[in-house]
Order: C-alpha cells, then structure tokens, then sequence
C-alpha cells in the first residue's frame, strides 16, 4: 500500500486491522471507566516532561504505558 492511499484510510476509517500484530485493539474494544491516580510530585514531573516530548497529554501518556504493560499494544 502507498503512503498516500494509507493516509487516506486514517482519515477515513478505523485501520487496526491493517496491522499485523494480534495484541493491538481498537479503544473501541474497551468500556470506558474513569480512575483516580495520585502521583508524587517527581513522577508526575517526569510525566509532563515525557508527554511535552511526545506532543500528547499526560492521561494519554498514561493509557499508552499502562496497555503496552498490560500487553494490548
């Protein structure tokens, strides 16, 4: 596939089954449930700092490090 018609199809659709690796789901997978974290000051520090790095909030940051332990990305 051509990198114009694959930035096509993330424009216009869900493309995880275009993937080939069987532990990435689709958010859709899940129920949402919201959860309340306390971090110590440094921790959320180092947080910020990864997500400024990254160009993402915090909480994704968090979802992402939490299901890549979890195994489902």
């Amino acid at each position: 596939m051509k990198s114009e018609e694959f930035d096509k199809r993330i424009e216009q659709e869900d493309v995880f089954e275009l993937f080939d690796n069987p532990k990435v789901m689709s958010i859709r997978d899940f129920q949402k449930k919201r959860l309340s974290i306390e971090f110590s000051q440094k921790i959320y520090s180092l947080l910020e700092k990864k997500a400024k790095e990254l160009d993402m909030r915090v909480e994704d940051l968090i979802k992402v490090i939490v299901a890549e332990r979890m195994g489902v990305l």
